[in-house]
């Protein structure tokens, strides 16, 4: 039913972008009044009959990749590996060459997981 729905949309898409490109084709040329000939003139709105097809090819693209895709697949799962080591630190007493204690120092290490 879902494929059916895209594809009575997708048919419908292709028809309506069409059909502006269509009209702006078979105007050309039939311009009344004082225009002579058949060719676009400045500020007559020419040169857009590129934009219907883009937007149909858009929307078929779009509706074909749509019906590719299966409606039941779940995302991607991406899971990180576990490190193999794990960093330790601990506080070491620190003293002078006479003795006398003079603080702690933080060293670490790694160790296997």
């Amino acid at each position: 039913m879902r494929k059916l729905a895209v594809a009575i949309a997708i048919v419908g898409a292709l028809a309506v972008s069409t059909a502006p490109a269509d009209a702006q084709y078979h105007h050309r040329g039939h311009h009344g009044g004082g225009h002579h000939g058949g060719g676009h003139h400045r500020g007559h709105g020419g040169g857009g009959g590129w934009i219907a097809p883009l937007i149909g090819g858009l929307v078929l693209g779009g509706a074909i990749y749509g019906l590719s895709q299966p409606g039941y697949a779940a995302p991607p799962a991406y899971y990180a590996p576990q490190p193999q080591y794990r960093t330790e630190c601990q506080l070491v007493p620190v003293y002078d060459r006479y003795g006398y204690f003079r603080g702690e120092r933080r060293e670490c290490y790694q160790v296997g997981n």
